[in-house]
């Protein structure tokens, strides 16, 4: 089967979807749960179009939802990059940012940490620097929508149709960003507040944007909670160096908190490694151990309820055999 479209924005029961020949307006059939990036196909409805089957997915962005009895809410799928977008207009957020980075990992995703609004501090090095700190392994670019600082290094990483998500705060840039990368006014965008920085959600939902010179963009509003719904792999990726001191912990199963012989409690002490980046480490550490009983209520839950899907299509299978 050949998935020929792609969705751009997807509105509760429906779904905007681009094809070969433009943007079009589909239904969903009851229960099918798209996000924006999936790749689908179309039959004809009507006057209109339904989506008849969805792609596997090859990396979902995944959070918790804000309300834990929700499960997972997928922002967006087929990614290849994460742009974690920081204003240099603001503090940076060492946690905000390693927490992405790790979202981003686990994801089967690339991150790169994109600081925006580099034309208004003095030091443009000394930000990379830090922010190069909060994340290793991942690449971190310079950026500036006002004088073009940095977007021909992100343009060249969506070489080869790749397609990249925004995740930061409202009023970081992400709208400004996409509009100078794409050479147009695509998104609306808005002022922050003097004093903290912070600005209204000028993206509403979730949306894919191809750029003219190839590649693809999914903007997301301004996310204020970022909880992990998964990841073990990323947060090793994202904190292999406290993991790799680990190894020479005496006890397997450290939690690098108060026992003895521990490596990574020796590395702080000695100032091999900064004492707040382990405590975000435990702290994403324990957030994983409390939503570990979270998936598993889920998955029961979707079990149910897929089991009692099937009973009712048995029963309506049954009544339509003929006597």
């Amino acid at each position: 089967m050949a998935f020929s479209a792609r969705v751009s924005r997807v509105d509760r029961s429906a779904a905007a979807v681009l094809t070969a020949d433009g943007e079009v307006m589909t239904r969903l059939p009851r229960g099918m749960h798209l996000a924006t990036g999936d790749f689908v196909t179309l039959e004809p409805e009507g006057d209109g179009w339904l989506v008849s089957a969805v792609a596997p997915r090859r990396t979902a962005i995944t959070r918790a939802d804000a309300d834990e009895g929700r499960g997972p809410q997928v922002l967006a799928a087929n990614v290849d990059l994460v742009f974690v977008i920081c204003g240099l207009d603001r503090p940076l957020r060492p946690g905000r940012i390693e927490r992405s980075v790790v979202l981003a990992w686990e994801s089967g995703a690339e991150p790169v940490l994109v600081l925006s609004k580099a034309d208004l501090v003095e030091d443009m090095d000394a930000a990379a620097a830090e922010a190069a700190a909060y994340c290793p392994g991942a690449e971190v670019h310079l950026t500036s929508a006002f004088t073009g600082l940095g977007l021909d290094g992100l343009v060249a990483r969506l070489e080869g149709e790749r397609t990249a998500t925004l995740l930061g705060e409202s009023g970081a840039g992400k709208s400004t960003l996409v509009n100078a990368l794409a050479g147009e006014e695509i998104l609306a965008t808005g002022a922050v507040r003097f004093g903290d920085a912070k600005g209204r959600h000028t993206t509403t939902a979730r949306q894919l944007i191809v750029l003219p010179g190839g590649g693809v963009l999914i903007d997301t509003p301004g996310l204020r909670q970022l909880g992990l719904w998964s990841g073990e792999e990323g947060l090793s990726a994202a904190f292999a160096d406290v993991e790799a001191l680990a190894g020479d912990c005496r006890f397997r199963d450290c939690a690098h908190e108060a026992e003895p012989g521990c490596a990574v409690a020796a590395a702080v002490a000695d100032g091999r490694l900064p004492e707040r980046r382990l405590a975000s480490y435990v702290k994403l550490r324990r957030e994983l151990d409390h939503r570990e009983g979270k998936r598993a209520e889920h998955e029961r839950r979707a079990d149910g309820r897929r089991g009692s899907l099937m009973a009712r299509e048995a029963t309506k299978a049954k009544g339509r055999r003929p006597r």
